[in-house]
């Protein structure tokens, strides 16, 4: 009997949550561009170079309560598994 592991690739870590949370511009997304996860202004999506890239959250979307004084690391790492986990559910 053979016995299927999954194993599953943590893209978004707490850093990207963290660096989206800090970020001086509001404008700030947090992607996935090419298997990697970064956040970088909003409107680089309209980069040729950003082509394909899934925008996942902004810092507005994420609402005044997760303001970067008030998120732990802890709290950054239970975000970070729950984009990942998102992020696994949109594929087939």
């Amino acid at each position: 009997m053979a016995v299927r592991m999954e194993v599953l690739v943590e893209i978004i870590q707490a850093e990207h949550v963290t660096r989206l949370l800090h970020a001086e511009e509001e404008n700030r997304v947090l992607i996935i561009h090419k298997g990697r996860a970064d956040v970088v202004p909003e409107s680089a999506l309209d980069d040729p170079g950003y082509e394909g890239a899934l925008r996942l959250v902004s810092r507005t979307d994420l609402g005044p309560e997760h303001g970067s004084d008030s998120l732990s690391q802890e709290g950054a790492e239970a975000m970070a598994r729950r984009l990942n986990a998102a992020v696994e559910s949109l594929g087939g």
